[in-house]
């Protein structure tokens, strides 16, 4: 068999253990290259149970170590400091012991352990970075770091800009958006919805965002913008799909205050949920008010759907999203921005459904899985032939 066809052994590291975006794409991306790749994920012990259930329903080999992630809290910070050399070590007799041919560290800047893992191990590494902002801490460590990495996959062309200053040019890179499976999030399938959600969702306009309740994702935005629609709250409701973390409790607390300060009734958060598609298919409108994504795999599983989309201007959106086109793009996020937007849309069915439909041809023709896929198979192969 010749070396170019010869399956490829990759470890996937990722420091989180939580599902998010990131999650969702190694385990997507890991799950369609298995005839040609084999992946092994390795990821915290600890809040990984999601993940370890997923990584079995999907047959994808699996392993977890005790990784200490930083937080705000001092206390688990220090923590983090003390095991940080045990984790290093950890991580290098794994490697050392599966031999294999590429370990692709996921989950962004701050994660340091895989790299140095890897270089111990002798063994190369790519860094896949999706975020468009970090603390500048964070930025300090990764410029010293960043000359480990044999190379580095950006999920943007934002987030190559991003770093562009604090890594070498001789290091090869690749850009690779993150992947929607198109087939599975098919707007013309039937998807069954829970009775909780048929009660509240039926015969209403559906305006709705897939996002943990987390301060980036500015879900004030769209509670000031339903606050200047609450003369509809007959006919539209408003609704958040996401995960909510204990470190964002008090954030959550601090929203649902807000909604009863500004006497809103048709505001619900729903919790996350394993299967989304059966409340995508029930919006109408899909709007993302982050302050910083790099490739948001929410709004292109919205995308799929054929959703009438409003999203800020972050990360790629705007390489996929043209303004007045196939959904509306806000270059400054506010209730009253956003409202506005929004009315646009509640006014015209027609104009909703050109632009999910616009959609929907652009994430089938650029975001689709197989093209993210074939594109991680070439990359690992360009790294591995020098």
């Amino acid at each position: 068999m010749k070396k170019n066809n010869r399956k490829l052994s990759i470890g996937n590291v990722i420091e989180e253990g939580r599902i998010g975006g990131p999650q969702k794409r190694i385990l997507s991306v890991a799950n369609s290259i298995t005839k040609m790749v084999n992946t092994t994920i390795i990821f915290p012990k600890d809040n990984s149970k999601e993940l370890q259930a997923y990584c079995k329903l999907y047959k994808i080999k699996f392993h977890t170590l005790t990784l200490t992630t930083p937080k705000k809290n001092w206390i688990i910070f220090l923590k983090y400091l003390i095991y940080f050399p045990y984790e290093i070590l950890t991580l290098f007799f794994f490697f050392k012991k599966n031999q294999f041919d590429v370990i692709h560290v996921s989950g962004g800047s701050w994660q340091f352990k895989g790299v140095i893992a890897a270089k111990l191990a002798r063994i190369k590494v790519v860094w896949e970075l999706n975020d468009t902002y970090v603390p500048f801490l964070i930025k300090f460590f990764f410029f010293f770091f960043s000359y480990l990495a044999d190379s580095f996959i950006f999920a943007s062309h934002r987030t190559k800009n991003y770093y562009a200053s604090l890594i070498s040019k001789n290091k090869k890179n690749f850009l690779i958006q993150s992947p929607v499976d198109t087939n599975f999030f098919d707007p013309e399938k039937k998807y069954p919805l829970d009775r909780y959600c048929k009660k509240i969702l039926k015969n209403k306009i559906v305006i709705g965002t897939v996002a943990n309740i987390s301060p980036v994702k500015n879900l004030i935005c769209l509670i000031k913008s339903s606050k200047d629609l609450n003369f509809l709250s007959n006919e539209i409701v408003f609704i958040v799909v996401g995960s909510i973390y204990k470190n964002q409790r008090k954030h959550y607390k601090d929203l649902k205050n807000l909604i009863r300060k500004l006497k809103i009734k048709n505001f619900f958060f729903l919790g996350s949920r394993k299967d989304i598609r059966p409340i995508l298919k029930k919006i109408d409108i899909y709007v993302c008010c982050s302050k910083n994504e790099s490739s948001p795999l929410s709004v292109w599983e919205a995308m799929s759907m054929k959703k009438a989309i409003i999203s800020t201007d972050v990360g790629d959106v705007a390489k996929f999203i043209t303004h007045e086109v196939n959904g509306f793009l806000l270059t400054k996020s506010n209730g009253a921005i956003l409202g506005n937007r929004i009315k646009k849309l509640l006014t015209s069915r027609k104009l909703r459904l050109k632009f999910g439909k616009l959609s929907r041809k652009i994430a089938k023709k650029k975001l689709d899985l197989k093209i993210c896929s074939n594109l991680h198979i070439k990359t690992y192969r360009s790294i591995i032939n020098g």
